[in-house]
């Protein structure tokens, strides 16, 4: 376990910092006089479910307080005054529910319940959806659709959608249609501008920006163990990257953008890696039993898990239960991805030969081409490890946690609930590591900008969105 404490030494340069960069130190530290260097008084924050505050597989009005634009907003007014931050909160006990902790199982893998979220306007169900039947329910409209808010994180959009006429218009959605419950609550009723449009509104009034965006166009691909809908289209979402973010850079705009970190990293797929998943299996069972998976070229024949793929956290609790398999013309119960016979399907695993391959090419081309666009509006870039403009700090959140920090005498790391950062739903974060991502953007504004803006202090943020 590693203690860190970063400290922001200004410099300049167009990369701030390394992707979700921690800059938390232990209490009693030395604070500067807090400074913004820029005028922050008007913060815009765009993105997905990170930027939205989606948090134990739900979202709700705690999960939107400990949003990390929100966390960030209230650092930023304490170094400008009159700055405001509106957010389109749900009503208190409203939302879509959430996953709560039943208990561990002898692997330490936490099961879940569902706690339903309250009544909706109405919902829509697709029983053709990629993956098997899906409702969308449609929200109560936020009190701010008549003036948008300034964080436009909507979970679920994607940058395929930028420029989708009636993505928030639930009066023409229909269980087939494209359409966002989340990004309609934003808007006015029956309102049909698209998300691109949107933000150019809002950015009119803006004076300094976040755009972390991208990690909701690679989730469909990545929790279905690539076996629903297509990889994302690279091309299409550097050209909407560039879109969105010529309109946040507009005049000389003032913001951080932030690259995506490796898909690895996240639970989802970190806490099913082949051998190491294998070892900890059969220190649970008391067994030398292998891991065995489907053959990624489609045989349906089994064979033994690798390191290189990784089965999804979802699909963990199953593992080892007894479920019917028909072996020849004879039905047998065996333990599921614990024998030969009964390996672990491909919509429960990401594997090393083709998926996982074709998702990080997918992130490459992203995360280099906002590394570009970072050069071409000289704007600081949060970005992964490495990286030769990377000024001071080489320190990646998200692989750090894997190998668990201490802040401040707390422990941090990648396993979820237990370790503070990562919620019950292997993705989404909690409010502490929400303090840890708004840490990142502080660490890169305080570098580009030679500001002095105090951190989040993480350890006095809760466990849990609820």
């Amino acid at each position: 376990m590693k203690n860190f404490c970063l400290n922001s030494r200004s410099r300049t340069g167009l990369v701030a910092a390394t992707a979700l960069l921690l800059n938390a130190c232990a209490p009693g530290q030395d604070t500067p006089t807090p400074t913004a260097g820029i005028n922050v008084s008007h913060y815009l924050a765009v993105g997905d479910s990170y930027t939205a505050g989606l948090s134990e597989g739900g979202f709700t009005l705690a999960s939107q307080t400990y949003s990390f634009p929100n966390l960030l907003a209230k650092q930023l007014q304490g170094v400008t005054a009159n700055a405001a931050f509106t957010q389109p909160l749900l009503d208190a006990g409203t939302g879509t529910g959430y996953l709560d902790l039943v208990d561990f199982t002898a692997a330490g893998f936490p099961r879940t319940r569902r706690v339903a979220g309250q009544a909706v306007v109405r919902t829509l169900i697709n029983p053709a959806a990629c993956g098997g039947a899906d409702t969308v329910r449609v929200l109560t409209r936020s009190t701010t659709s008549s003036a948008l808010p300034q964080n436009l994180g909507v979970p679920g959009i994607t940058l395929s959608q930028l420029e989708t006429v009636n993505l928030g218009n639930a009066s023409t959605a229909t269980p087939t249609s494209v359409f966002n419950p989340y990004f309609e609550r934003l808007l006015p009723a029956a309102d049909s501008r698209t998300y691109l449009q949107a933000v150019t509104t809002a950015a009119s009034t803006a004076t300094f920006f976040t755009y972390f965006q991208g990690l909701d166009d690679v989730m469909p691909y990545v929790r279905s163990g690539g076996q629903c809908g297509a990889l994302p289209n690279t091309t299409l979402m550097k050209n909407n990257a560039k879109k969105i973010l010529d309109v946040l850079t507009a005049g000389g705009r003032p913001g951080i953008i932030a690259k995506l970190p490796a898909i690895i990293t996240l639970p989802l797929l970190r806490q099913g890696q082949g051998l190491v998943l294998e070892a900890r299996l059969q220190k649970s069972f008391g067994d030398t039993a292998r891991i065995y998976i489907e053959d990624p070229f489609g045989s349906g024949e089994g064979q033994h898990i690798t390191n290189s793929d990784y089965v999804l956290a979802t699909a963990l609790l199953r593992l080892g239960q007894l479920t019917r398999v028909v072996v020849g013309t004879t039905s047998l119960m065996l333990p599921y991805g614990r024998d030969i016979r009964n390996p672990v399907r491909n919509s429960d695993v990401l594997d090393g030969v083709l998926e996982l391959a074709r998702i990080n090419n997918v992130f490459t081309i992203y995360n280099n081409e906002l590394d570009r666009l970072a050069g071409v509006y000289l704007m600081p870039v949060i970005t992964e490890a490495g990286t030769k403009r990377t000024l001071d700090l080489d320190v990646s959140l998200f692989n750090q946690v894997a190998d668990a920090i201490s802040i401040g005498g707390v422990v941090y790391s990648a396993e979820p609930v237990r370790g503070n950062v990562f919620s019950l739903d292997y993705y989404s974060l909690t409010p502490r590591g929400n303090g840890l991502v708004a840490n990142a953007f502080i660490t890169a504004i305080n570098k580009a900008y030679h500001a002095n803006i105090p951190a989040v202090d993480v350890n006095s943020l809760p466990t849990t969105a609820r």
